[in-house]
C-alpha cells in the first residue's frame, strides 16, 4: 500500500478535495478542469475521509492539496510520501473486511470460511487493483455482496435493495443486480413495488441533489457510456446485448422454479457470478480494476466447486495478460520507490508489441477471455438447470 500508485489513486482524491472545502459545485469544476467524477457517494466518501485525516495527520492537507497542481513525478518527491499513499487507501480496507464478513456469513463451515480467506487474501486481482493500483471498485463491490446476503434474509431484503442503491452512488454498475435481487427477494407484487423504491429513491435523490447544484456536470459521467447509443448501428453491440440479455433471461427463469424457502446462497452466488461476467464482455480488459467487481463471487464459487481451481488460474492469468500493457499500470506502479527506475522498465506491451503485431496480441487476450468465461457461465446454467430437473424427477417418484 505505501510504496505503489497508479494516477487514478490521485484522480480519486482530488474532486473529493475540492469539495471538502466547501465547493459545493465541484461536479462542473471537475467537468470543467479535469473529466467527469464519480458518483456522489464517492464524492461525499472520500471527502470526509480528508477532512479527517487532515485533523490527525500533518502534511496530509497539503499533499491532497497539491494533488491539483503538481505532476505524478512531482508528487512523488513529497515529504511523507509513503504514509500519504498509505492513509489514501487505508479506507479499502474497511470494506475488504466487509466483504470477509458477509461471505462468511454465506459459507457453511468454518473449513469453508477459512478457504476462502486465504483466496482472498492472495488474490492477485484485488492487490493490483486496490492495494497497488488505488482504485475504489472493492467498494461498491462490498455492497453487492451485501445485496446479495440479505436477498434472503427474511424481514432484512430492503437493507438488500439498499445496499444496491449504496453501491451503484459508488460506481454505476451495481444497478444491473437490482432486478435479479427484487425476484429473489419478492414474491408479491406489493412487495416488488415497495422494495423497488429501497433500490431507486436514495439514487434519484442524492443525484437529484448534486443536478440541482451542478446542473448536467453531475450527470457527465452517463457519456461515458454512450456507446450504448450504437446498438442500432453496430452489429457487435446487438450480439453483445443478446447474449447478456439472454443470460439474464435465463436466470430469471430458473430463478421463478423455485420457492423462497428453497433458495440458498449456493444457488445465488451463481446468479451472481453469471450476471458479473456477462457485464465484463462489454468492458475493456485492460481495466484490471473492473475486474474486481465479481472477484468475491468467483472466490465463493471456486470454494463451493474445487474443479474449477484451475480454470480460476488460468483466468486470473488472461486478465493480467491483458491488463499490464502500459508502464505505468505495470512496473512502472512502484514508481513512488524510485520513479526514474521503475518508470523506465519495459511493460507487457513493450514485449508484445516487439514480437508480433500488438493489435493480434490484444484480439487473442481479449477473445480467450470471453471464450473461458462463456465457458463458465454455461457450465453455471447447466448446472443450475440440471439440478432443478433432478429434482423435479425426484419429488415424482413414489
Amino acid at each position: 500500500m505505501p510504496f505503489t500508485v497508479h494516477g487514478d489513486l490521485f484522480f480519486v482524491y482530488n474532486t473529493p478535495h475540492i469539495f471538502s472545502h466547501g465547493e459545493w459545485n465541484a461536479y462542473q469544476i471537475a467537468s470543467e478542469n479535469f473529466s467527469p467524477y464519480y458518483p456522489p457517494f464517492a464524492l461525499i466518501f472520500f471527502s470526509s475521509v480528508q477532512i479527517a485525516f487532515r485533523f490527525i495527520f500533518p502534511g496530509f492537507e497539503e499533499f491532497t492539496h497539491s494533488l491539483r497542481f503538481l505532476s505524478s513525478s512531482d508528487l512523488y518527491e513529497s515529504e511523507h510520501l509513503f504514509t500519504f499513499l498509505f492513509l489514501m487507501k487505508l479506507p479499502y480496507l474497511l470494506f475488504d473486511t466487509l466483504i470477509i464478513l458477509t461471505c462468511w456469513k454465506m459459507l457453511p463451515n468454518d473449513k469453508s470460511k477459512l478457504n476462502f480467506t486465504i483466496f482472498w487474501a492472495v488474490n492477485p486481482v484485488v492487490i493490483y487493483s486496490t492495494y497497488m493500483f488505488g482504485q475504489f471498485d472493492l467498494i461498491p463491490s462490498s455492497f453487492v455482496i451485501l445485496a446479495c446476503y440479505f436477498s434472503l434474509q427474511r424481514g432484512k431484503e430492503h437493507y438488500a435493495c439498499l445496499s444496491i442503491a449504496a453501491g451503484c452512488l459508488f460506481k454505476i454498475f451495481p444497478i444491473v443486480f437490482l432486478p435479479i435481487v427484487l425476484l429473489i427477494s419478492a414474491r408479491r407484487v406489493k412487495d416488488f413495488i415497495r422494495l423497488s423504491l429501497y433500490g431507486i429513491f436514495p439514487v434519484l435523490f442524492f443525484y437529484g441533489v448534486f443536478y440541482a447544484i451542478s446542473g448536467e456536470a453531475a450527470l457527465k459521467l452517463f457519456s461515458v457510456f454512450s456507446y450504448n447509443t450504437k446498438m442500432f448501428i453496430d452489429y457487435k453491440i446487438v450480439i453483445l446485448r443478446f447474449c447478456q440479455g439472454t443470460v439474464y433471461l435465463l436466470l430469471c427463469a430458473h430463478l421463478r422454479l423455485y420457492k423462497r424457502e428453497q433458495m440458498n446462497y449456493t444457488i445465488i452466488i451463481q446468479y451472481f457470478l453469471a450476471i458479473y461476467i456477462a457485464v465484463h464482455w462489454g468492458l475493456e480488459l485492460g481495466f484490471t480494476q473492473y475486474l474486481a467487481w465479481m472477484n468475491p463471487f468467483l472466490v465463493l464459487f471456486v470454494q463451493q466447486h474445487p474443479k474449477w481451481e484451475k480454470k480460476y488460474y488460468f483466468l486470473i492469468l488472461i486478465i493480467f495478460l491483458g491488463g499490464l500493457k502500459s508502464r505505468t499500470s505495470a512496473l512502472g506502479v512502484f514508481a513512488p520507490i524510485n520513479p526514474d527506475l521503475f518508470l523506465s522498465f519495459p511493460s507487457l506491451k513493450d514485449f508484445t508489441g516487439f514480437i508480433f503485431n500488438q493489435k493480434i496480441y490484444d484480439y487473442s487476450v481479449g477473445i480467450s477471455f470471453k471464450i473461458i468465461t462463456a465457458l463458465w457461465v454455461l457450465s453455471i446454467l447447466k448446472y443450475l438447470h440440471e439440478a432443478k430437473y433432478k429434482e423435479i424427477l425426484k419429488n415424482r417418484t413414489p
